[in-house]
């Protein structure tokens, strides 16, 4: 017969009662093994934008570790830890019973003062997870609304690596490429280790800078904090094996940056930049066609290209994941709110 579950609220990231080798085993039995649920990102993360108080709860039965709720509390109001700026966020282990997922989201509402409630961004409509706040929300008597979704467009990459070459071989790819790769002077680099791509970051920076400031939409790298955030993870995953970062070079200049990440063999096209000045010749897509070859290369099952509907990801995409926005809330708090 299983026994109860306990909560307990950890002291922080370097808990020594649960350490980052815990929180990988915990992220294993998940159903969302993604870089924004791993230790290093999620501590980084913090350690930059704290909002609030910070609450790592974990649900235990006979002294095991079961699941983990990384979350944090601000104006009565409780969210994952890497809301902002991370694709996929969830609970790691297995929230599957309903007294594990009843008692982590009990031991949150009772350490928030003047609680309102939850809201859970971008949790993966692969996981169970919106079914399970469901449940659990009527159990625990609050108001859970759908508060919209998101695509996530993916390229599924045979085993063969079939799919992906014949998405690197379009000829828009090819042509666009051939354009830089012509006289010789094209010039690819691949790296992995944090420490190698530490030196590269403010020219990929400045090169984000420059390519979206004539938009409506400028560079997150506008912004002191955001550039702090992408150094420390890299000192942090230096040795993680899943940072995934790309230079291109042309006739002696960089043309294009992708900061990347890949782990569990899913390839995930987060950050690019080209030079805008070149825009007409598209950098971006010469880009693109070495990070598939790449992922063809590392025997990648998916090469996901994240959060968002851009045209050109529909034209690899073979298929259209969602992630959905949840809110729990006390009953007559979003009244109160409008």
């Amino acid at each position: 017969m299983k026994t109860s579950i306990t909560t307990r609220v950890l002291t922080g990231f370097d808990d020594p009662s649960f350490g980052p080798l815990e929180w990988e085993r915990l992220l294993a039995m998940g159903e969302s093994d993604v870089v924004f649920l791993t230790w290093q990102w999620q501590s980084v993360w913090w350690q930059t934008f704290q909002r609030g108080k910070l609450l790592l709860i974990v649900a235990e039965r006979d002294g095991e570790t079961v699941a983990l709720a990384p979350l944090f509390t601000e104006a009565g109001m409780v969210y994952f830890v890497g809301s902002g700026g991370s694709d996929y966020l969830n609970c790691l282990g297995d929230i599957s019973e309903p007294e594990v997922l009843d008692a982590l989201l009990a031991e949150a509402r009772a350490w928030v003062s003047g609680f309102i409630g939850f809201v859970f961004y971008h949790v993966p409509e692969t996981s169970d997870t919106g079914n399970l706040l469901n449940q659990a929300a009527a159990r625990l008597g609050l108001t859970i609304c759908d508060q919209g979704s998101q695509p996530a467009p993916a390229l599924e990459i045979e085993a063969d690596g079939r799919n992906g070459l014949a998405a690197a071989n379009k000829k828009s790819l090819v042509r666009h490429e051939k354009f830089f790769s012509r006289d010789g002077s094209l010039r690819v680099q691949h790296l992995t280790d944090g420490n190698t791509i530490l030196p590269h970051l403010d020219e990929f920076f400045a090169q984000h800078v420059e390519r979206w400031a004539p938009t409506a939409s400028p560079s997150l790298f506008n912004v002191e904090q955001q550039k702090r955030f992408y150094r420390s993870l890299t000192l942090a995953a230096a040795d993680a094996g899943w940072l995934r970062f790309t230079r291109l070079d042309w006739q002696g200049r960089a043309i294009a940056f992708h900061f990347g990440f890949c782990r569990r063999r899913n390839f995930l096209w987060y950050k690019p930049s080209y030079a805008i000045e070149l825009a007409r010749r598209s950098p971006g897509e010469a880009l693109l066609r070495q990070l598939l070859l790449r992922a063809v290369e590392e025997g990648v099952r998916t090469f996901d290209f994240g959060l968002g509907e851009e045209g050109f990801k529909g034209r690899f995409a073979t298929q259209i994941n969602t992630v959905r926005n949840w809110g729990l809330y006390e009953p007559g708090a979003i009244g109160n709110m409008t």
